[in-house]
């Protein structure tokens, strides 16, 4: 084998491995977002439930407040009824009966009200049972989804530091003109230096790559760049 076929087997290591890192690198970037707006999704569930049960409790209130109004009043109606035994005069008599009429539609509005209220409830106690049973169902998939992509961010950042570090190690048995070009190559690029020929079509910019010069990338025999891109080319099969 010669020095550059050797060359070329190096930069295929260090393709396969700048192409691993490329994912890495992207789900590392998008990830984070990914997981913000999982914990954004779970905070609008909890929104959404807090409102049914702000709603509840709004009619509890109303009921609560009713009823005691309700009390009241009754107490108000008993006295009333009793002052009417002691009215000596007609005029007084018939303020006093206007007096107890109003109370008892007052009264009467408020408990139909309150039968109002406790319908509603129901139907809103049981809007709340359904809530709660979705918030806890669709919260514990977006925290296994949170999860899992905690457990995949620790895994890639291992893995992207192994193989930065290999790559690092294989960057050094390059020919010296070799390394250079590939070195200037990525600093224009940022992702390799190298591409991979698939078919006749480099995977550094998906340029199509002429027949002829496709036949001689794949011999993996002489340094090829890419009319287009200016990468390296070679060819390796894929997994």
């Amino acid at each position: 084998m010669t020095a550059v076929e050797d060359d070329i087997q190096l930069l295929i290591q260090i393709v396969r491995k700048d192409v691993d890192i490329q994912e890495l690198r992207k789900f590392l970037e998008t990830a984070p977002g990914k997981i913000k707006g999982i914990d954004s999704k779970i905070k609008q569930i909890e929104a959404d439930l807090v409102e049914v049960q702000e709603a509840v409790e709004r009619l509890n209130k109303e009921r609560r407040h009713l009823e005691g109004e309700i009390d009241a009043q009754n107490a108000k109606l008993d006295r009333k009824r009793a002052e009417s035994k002691d009215v000596n005069s007609n005029e007084a008599f018939r303020a006093l009966n206007k007096e107890i009429d109003y109370l008892e539609k007052m009264i009467y509005k408020e408990e139909e009200r309150v039968l109002e209220i406790l319908e509603q409830g129901e139907g809103k106690k049981r809007e709340l049972d359904a809530a709660s049973a979705k918030t806890n169902e669709e919260k514990a998939e977006l925290s296994g989804r949170k999860e899992k992509l905690e457990r995949e961010i620790t895994e890639s950042q291992s893995r992207l530091k192994v193989l930065e570090d290999e790559k690092l190690r294989i960057l050094p048995h390059l020919s010296e003109r070799i390394k250079t070009l590939y070195e200037r190559i990525l600093k224009v690029k940022g992702d390799s230096g190298v591409a991979n020929l698939v078919g006749d079509i480099c995977q550094g910019c998906y340029s199509r790559v002429p027949p002829q010069k496709a036949h001689e990338v794949r011999k993996n025999s002489q340094i090829i760049t890419c009319e287009v891109c200016g990468r390296i080319l070679v060819y390796y099969p894929l997994d």
